[in-house]
């Protein structure tokens, strides 16, 4: 849903762009008005610092496009060779200053002036005015469209969150029950790729915030993102696993009480101390006496050293945010 939403104000912003800037160029005089909305169209990147980056890029391009263009045709006049020239010195110089962003509009409004075959002052102006609107109107709106930040934040948090859970749960299952591993192994694969999609998504949200250096939201999704490499560890743990031993049922029950704790509080300290007199239990406990549960206790108390790098994950990031709490 939140997917959506944001294509559909990505949508609006893209019609409105359009139509104030062909509006604006009507009424100043520029014929190629409807030129005018498209590229104000092709301006509006995906978020606001985007945006701003790519479209000071753009005008300086295209700007580059209109002198040098001008000043071949007046040196070589306009004809194939002068237009040769003039593209291999423009795609070239663009890629060297890494402003290629603006190659197509630029060599649009190149092309209006070797089709035309004029180069006074007033025509060239004209098609500054053109990139000019187009940047321009781009730009005054992705500054002053809301984006509802907060928001989006808030529901990347709540969907990672979620889906942490239901990861922690299918291996407290897996954990004891072994069969089917197959199915269990393809819903690890399906929640790993939805929790990345769902990072990806706030990391392009979190660009919207152009003049606040706040950026604790995708801090926590980071943090989750930690977490999830250590649930991807003990995954790993149980698949090598030849054998069951009572010590997984005890991690699977710790493993299921600590999805009731996963939250924006902190209460991960209070699981470390639990984890930390299971730990001690378990050394207390006799020596395997085969290979077989050597090797399974190493796994299971490998599982019980990445839960507490899990824990202690969740910890360092309340000390670095104390009051971290989720407000629209």
């Amino acid at each position: 849903m939140m997917f959506y939403k944001q294509v559909l104000h990505t949508t609006i912003k893209l019609v409105v762009v359009a139509i104030i800037s062909a509006t604006i160029a009507y009424f100043v005089g520029i014929n190629d008005y409807i030129l005018v909305g498209t590229i104000g169209i092709l301006s509006v990147s995906l978020t606001k610092k985007d945006t701003i980056k790519d479209n000071i890029n753009r005008y300086l391009d295209v700007l580059l496009g209109l002198a040098l263009s001008a000043s071949i045709f007046f040196i070589f006049g306009f004809n194939l060779y002068a237009l040769i020239i003039f593209l291999v010195l423009f795609i070239f110089a663009s890629y060297a200053f890494k402003i290629n962003i603006g190659l197509i509009p630029a060599l649009v409004l190149a092309k209006h002036l070797f089709d035309a075959q004029n180069i006074e002052w007033l025509f060239i102006f004209e098609r500054v005015a053109i990139i000019t609107i187009s940047v321009g109107t781009a730009l005054i709106m992705s500054m002053l469209y809301p984006e509802f930040h907060n928001k989006r934040m808030i529901y990347y948090v709540s969907e990672v969150d979620g889906k942490l859970k239901d990861h922690l749960f299918m291996l407290s299952i897996y954990l004891v029950k072994k069969e089917g591993s197959k199915d269990f192994l393809k819903h690890y694969d399906l929640l790993n790729e939805e929790i990345s999609k769902m990072i990806m998504l706030a990391e392009a949200s979190d660009k919207d915030k152009l003049f606040d250096n706040d950026h604790r939201y995708l801090a926590y999704l980071y943090m989750r993102r930690n977490q999830l490499n250590y649930i991807n560890n003990m995954y790993q743990s149980v698949q090598r696993m030849d054998t069951s031993h009572p010590y997984e049922n005890i991690i699977s029950n710790f493993i299921k009480e600590l999805i009731l704790d996963i939250g924006i509080d902190d209460k991960a300290t209070k699981q470390l101390s639990k984890l930390d007199n299971m730990k001690k239990v378990f050394k207390e406990e006799s020596l395997p006496k085969t290979r077989d549960e050597f090797e399974t206790r190493a796994l299971l108390f490998h599982m019980l050293e990445d839960l507490e790098e899990l824990l202690h994950v969740k910890v360092r990031f309340h000390e670095r945010y104390p009051n971290f709490i989720l407000t629209l």
